[in-house]
C-alpha cells in the first residue's frame, strides 16, 4: 500500500471509531428517554467529564521552593560528569526551613535514587488515602493505589540528607552566604562576606527572591504558606479548597507534628495572614503564628540562560507547577539537565527541557482559571464527589498520584 492509501486507510478508521459511538444513540433510541437513571445518569455526564479533566491535578501538591535542590542536582551532575572544581553558595545553613507539605511520589524517590540517595533511610510515614474538603466540609475519602511507593517525608531532613551526599562527595557548600554583587564582564561574584569568585559558568537556583532574579523579567506568581506545630493527631492528609480565590489548603499530621499550609495566586491587596490565622481557628487548631512562613514560586516558565554563561535552573527558570506549586520532580530534573547540557556542551538538551515545562505549564495555568470558577467548583464537590466518586478516585490515583 503507498503512503496515500495509507494515510486515507489510517483517517477513514479514526472517523469509524470517532462517530459511530456517537451516531449509534442518534440512530438506535428514537423515542424519549423516561427512565429516571438514565436520565439522571445523562444529565451529571457533562459533569463528570468537567471533574475528570480538572480535578486529577489540583487535588494535591508537595507545594515547595526547590531552588536550592536543584542547585545540589546540577553539582552532583557535574560532578558525575567529571567536572570537579564545584561550589555551591547557599543563602542559609543545613539543615534549613522548607515551605513543603512534604508529598513524595515513586517517581520522585526515583529521581533522587539516581543522584545515590535513598529515601528509604529517611522517617516517612505511608499515605493511606487522602480526605477532600471543600468550604470546611469533607466531601470525600480517596484510598490510596500506591501506598507503598508514596509518602510524607519531612522535608528538613529530606534536603539535609541531600547536602551531606553533595558534601562526601567532595561538593563545597558556602553556607549563610549570598551573592551581593556580580560583574557579568569579569565573571565575578562578590559575596556577602567579602569574598570574590570568578567563575566559567554560573547556574542560579535561587528562586523567584534571590540574585538571579534581576536577570529575569517579571512574572505573575503564586504565594505558599506554612506552619508546622507539634501536634498529636492522628496521621491524615487532608486538602481543602474553597480557602482561597485561586488555590487550596493542606493538612499534613504525622510524625507527632501537623503541617498546616495554604496557596493561592497572589494577590497583593488580600492580607494572608489573616487568612491563615483564619483557616486555622476554623480547623480548630491552635498554634504560634509567630512560626508562620511563606514564600513565592513563579507561574511561569522563564528562560534557561541569560547569556552564554549564565543558566538558571529550580523555581529560578519556573520549574514549578503553576497549579499545584509541585516542583520537586521538576527542579531536580531542571538542574540534571542543565548540568548535562554544560558538560557536553549542547544547551539543546536543556532547551528541551524548558519547552517541554512552558507547553505543560501554560496548559496548567488555563486550567487553574477553569477549575477556580465557582460553577466549576460546585460541578467537582457537589455533584462529582456525591455521584461519581468511584471514577474520581480512579483518576485521582492513576491519573495524578503515580504519575507525578
Amino acid at each position: 500500500m503507498n503512503n496515500t492509501g495509507y494515510v486515507l486507510a489510517a483517517v477513514a478508521v479514526m472517523a469509524i471509531v470517532t462517530y459511530l459511538p456517537r451516531m449509534l444513540p442518534l440512530t438506535l433510541v428514537r423515542k424519549r428517554i423516561t427512565n429516571r437513571f438514565l436520565q439522571s445518569f445523562l444529565y451529571y455526564v457533562p459533569y463528570a467529564v468537567l471533574a475528570a479533566m480538572t480535578f486529577p491535578e489540583v487535588l494535591f501538591s508537595t507545594s515547595n521552593l526547590i531552588s536550592a535542590l536543584a542547585g545540589l542536582a546540577a553539582a552532583l551532575t557535574l560532578l558525575e560528569e567529571g567536572i570537579s572544581d564545584l561550589i555551591v553558595i547557599e543563602r542559609f545553613e543545613f539543615p534549613r526551613y522548607k515551605c513543603c507539605a512534604g508529598y513524595i511520589t515513586g517517581k520522585t524517590k526515583a529521581v533522587y535514587e539516581t543522584f545515590g540517595l535513598n529515601i528509604e533511610e529517611a522517617h516517612y510515614s505511608l499515605i493511606r488515602d487522602f480526605n477532600i474538603f471543600y468550604r470546611l466540609k469533607k466531601r470525600q475519602t480517596i484510598l490510596n493505589k500506591f501506598l507503598y511507593t508514596n509518602r510524607m517525608i519531612d522535608r528538613v531532613e529530606l534536603d539535609n540528607t541531600f547536602a551531606e551526599l553533595a558534601k562526601s562527595k567532595g561538593i563545597q557548600i558556602k553556607e549563610n552566604t549570598t551573592i551581593s554583587e556580580h560583574d557579568a564582564d569579569k565573571k565575578a561574584l562578590k559575596l556577602s562576606n567579602g569574598e570574590i569568585l570568578t567563575y566559567e559558568k554560573l547556574i542560579f537556583a535561587d528562586g523567584m527572591s534571590g540574585f538571579g532574579s534581576r536577570l529575569q523579567p517579571a512574572r505573575k506568581k503564586n504565594i505558599a504558606m506554612q506552619l508546622v506545630f507539634p501536634n498529636s493527631a492522628a496521621e491524615e492528609i487532608q486538602i481543602h479548597f474553597g480557602i482561597t480565590k485561586r488555590g487550596y489548603g493542606w493538612v499534613s499530621s504525622y510524625g507527632g507534628f501537623t503541617n498546616v499550609g495554604l496557596t493561592d495566586v497572589f494577590d497583593k491587596s488580600v492580607n494572608y495572614h489573616e487568612v491563615f490565622a483564619g483557616f486555622l481557628k476554623q480547623l480548630g487548631l491552635q498554634a504560634d503564628m509567630s512560626e508562620l512562613r511563606g514564600a513565592f514560586t513563579p507561574m511561569k516558565v522563564g528562560e534557561g540562560k541569560a547569556c552564554e554563561d549564565i543558566y538558571f535552573v529550580g523555581d529560578a527558570v519556573g520549574a514549578c507547577d503553576p497549579m499545584t506549586l509541585s516542583g520537586l520532580r521538576y527542579g531536580l530534573d531542571s538542574g540534571r539537565l542543565c548540568a548535562e547540557a554544560i558538560a557536553k556542551k549542547d544547551d539543546r538538551l536543556y532547551f528541551a527541557c524548558i519547552r517541554k515545562m512552558k507547553k505543560k505549564f501554560a496548559l496548567m495555568r488555563t486550567l487553574q482559571k477553569i477549575f477556580y470558577l465557582k460553577v466549576c467548583q460546585v460541578c467537582v464537590f457537589d455533584i462529582g464527589c456525591r455521584c461519581f466518586h468511584r471514577a474520581i478516585a480512579y483518576v485521582f490515583n492513576h491519573f495524578f498520584v503515580n504519575k507525578k
